[in-house]
């Protein structure tokens, strides 16, 4: 990415820049979203959730990566100090900043140990990291995060809906299959490196949307209520899109479940990609390989 006072691109440098964004993300073009609003409501019989007729939401298109950030991604912000550049970080946080340390109290993802991620999974999706810690490491690498219905539309556009008008439930179709993704029923049970399960990918080559980890969105995670009910959570929490290896129901593995988890959340399940909207990449119109072309 540039600023808008660099220098601008020859032909040539263009040229590479586009190949080597494409290789790494996949064009999203924007459209619907159908987010699901399950509702918490009071009964006689208690507090239930029901569910309520699916919002629909329009997004931009955006250029969002094919994988999930690896280990080794991430080493690289850690080696160029990016736990110890303010810039990166929401002034309210820099005091948290400390407190984000491997097991050995280097900074560093939870799981790391002495500043290192495990050396058999550096292809394996970063781990342990809250969702201040995924935000730091997309504003270092030139991104954001995707919002929850960006996350959503690049698992439903390809494939387009069902009879009903309902968007697919996964990036292949609606027919759930272990063998497409890194859930419970897989048996896998750990991470997985960010490129196996290649036949769960969407047909624009977006790999693990659905398994091996949960990933942040930048959404705020707020339970919809009803009438005369309101949820308070102890903390601020973001959501957390896509099911993870031990996620138990299928239900909650699908492109429209979402839940949510604290901001300073760092589980062994929960990891993250990048995006960046296409209307602030420069000279959009001119890239190498149009969006239809991709794989």
């Amino acid at each position: 990415m540039t600023n808008k006072d660099d220098l601008p691109f020859d032909d040539v440098s263009l040229s590479f820049a586009w190949q080597a964004l494409q290789h790494d993300m996949a064009m999203v073009p924007g459209g619907d979203v159908q987010q699901v609003c399950d509702s918490i409501i009071a009964t006689n019989a208690g507090f239930e959730i029901v569910p309520s007729p699916n919002r629909v939401v329009s997004v931009d298109s955006i250029y969002l990566d094919r994988d999930c950030v690896t280990n080794a991604d991430f080493a690289r912000f850690v080696e160029s100090d990016g736990y110890g550049n303010p810039d990166l970080w929401p002034a309210v946080i820099l005091p948290n900043v400390l407190q984000f340390s491997d097991s050995s109290g280097q900074p560093g993802p939870k799981y790391w140990v002495n500043g290192d991620p495990p050396s058999d999974k550096l292809d394996h999706p970063v781990v342990g990291i809250s969702w201040y810690e995924a935000s730091a490491f997309a504003t270092w690498a030139g991104k954001r995060l995707p919002s929850s219905a960006e996350w959503q539309r690049a698992g439903t556009w390809p494939k387009g809906h069902s009879s009903d008008g309902t968007e697919l439930h996964f990036p292949w179709g609606n027919g759930f299959d272990p063998a497409k993704a890194n859930v419970w029923s897989s048996g896998v049970g750990d991470t997985v490196a960010v490129t196996e399960f290649e036949r769960g990918r969407t047909p624009n080559g977006v790999r693990q949307l659905v398994g091996n980890v949960w990933e942040w969105v930048d959404t705020q995670f707020e339970p919809s209520t009803g009438d005369g009910v309101s949820v308070l959570l102890d903390q601020t929490m973001a959501e957390i899109r896509g099911g993870a290896f031990d996620t138990y129901f299928q239900t909650q593995a699908t492109c429209q479940f979402h839940t949510g988890q604290p901001l300073l959340f760092r589980g062994a399940n929960v990891g993250f990609r990048c995006c960046v909207s296409a209307s602030e990449i420069p000279d959009v119109d001119r890239g190498v390989i149009r969006s239809s072309e991709a794989v």
